[in-house]
């Protein structure tokens, strides 16, 4: 029988699922008191989700102003991305031996739908961004490293709440990346790379994301 989660650990879920969504969107400040009454809980567990998720780079806290939901400036989303570029290529790496048909039948599934998305007259920058995370996770959580998926799974929280890609990936990069998905499902299935072609190819994907926001907003 599982116990109870704690007021404080309930707090921590509550919070940090509406950074991720957007309910809370970068610069929204966290009032404890107000937040406190809304759980109906008492402002201690607010507090210590609160510092919880700063730990994480979810939340900012500032002297005199309290907290607010972080927000990412000028190239740090860059610096995200870079770190994404170096740790998914890796996993992508890795996962080449431990990777089934039916986890790239279902890469591919997610990318049908980024497909389509993307050729659709009106796009969903939420729903894309949702199925651009499944799509990756789906190959990187076959790495067979607990601590690199743990990772990458905090990166892909940092980048959805940030908010910055998913008002600049969907309209200028998503055309592209489907194809070099597509690209990299197929060198899984060949089976003829070693780790090192299979580690650049996916780094120089996600790299390329930078590449060509940076193309089309400078």
């Amino acid at each position: 029988m599982h116990a109870e989660p704690s007021k404080h650990e309930l707090a921590y879920r509550e919070i940090r699922e509406r950074i991720i969504d957007g309910r809370y969107r970068p610069g929204h400040r966290l009032v404890l008191s107000s937040l406190a009454r809304e759980l109906d809980i008492s402002p201690v567990p607010v507090r210590e989700a609160i510092r919880r998720l700063e730990a994480e780079g979810l939340v900012d806290f500032e002297r005199n102003v309290g907290a607010r939901v972080a927000t990412l400036q000028d190239d740090e989303w860059e610096q995200l991305v870079e770190m994404l570029a170096l740790l998914d290529g890796f996993a992508f790496a890795a996962a080449a031996a431990r990777v089934t048909p039916q986890d790239i039948a279902e890469a591919r599934q997610y990318n049908a739908q980024l497909r389509a998305a993307a050729a659709a007259e009106r796009i969903d920058h939420g729903a894309v961004m949702l199925l651009h995370r499944r799509f990756h996770r789906v190959l990187y959580r076959c790495c067979g490293n607990r601590y690199v998926i743990e990772s990458l799974d905090g990166i892909w929280d940092r980048i959805d709440a940030s908010r910055v890609l998913m008002t600049l990936y969907p309209a200028l990069r998503l055309s592209t990346a489907v194809d070099e998905h597509d690209g990299l499902l197929d060198r899984l299935e060949r089976g003829e790379d070693d780790a090192a072609v299979l580690e650049c190819c996916a780094r120089e994907h996600n790299l390329n994301a930078i590449r060509t926001i940076r193309k089309n907003v400078a």
